[in-house]
């Protein structure tokens, strides 16, 4: 259970870290495609290998990109944007974890 609060901060601490990082000039924006042209969430997830993280959330952002939050095993969290129709690697931040912070 201690895992899963760990999990749950760094990824409340990557979304914290982004918003304080971030401007809205910086918005990642995909595509303006229309959403029948868009692969499922579940070819998106299988592109951005969501099986090899420990923890995945997926939504699909403002800028209409397939956004992924993920935790590696080693407490790295990652954050994703991947074209929804190209399934292309827009951008991917990597938050290593804090020094002294226990693994997941």
């Amino acid at each position: 259970m201690k895992s899963h609060a760990l999990v749950a901060s760094g990824l409340l601490a990557l979304a914290f870290t982004q918003a304080q990082a971030s401007s809205p000039t910086e918005k990642v924006v995909c595509t303006d495609q229309p959403r029948a042209q868009w692969m499922s969430e579940q070819q998106a997830r299988a592109l951005f290998k969501a099986p090899s993280y420990l923890l995945v959330k997926f939504k699909v952002s403002k800028g209409r990109c397939h956004e992924f939050y993920a935790v590696e095993h080693d407490g790295t969290v990652v954050e994703a944007y991947l074209h929804p129709v190209t399934g292309e690697v827009i951008r991917m931040t990597r938050v290593p974890p804090q020094p002294g912070a226990k693994k997941p």
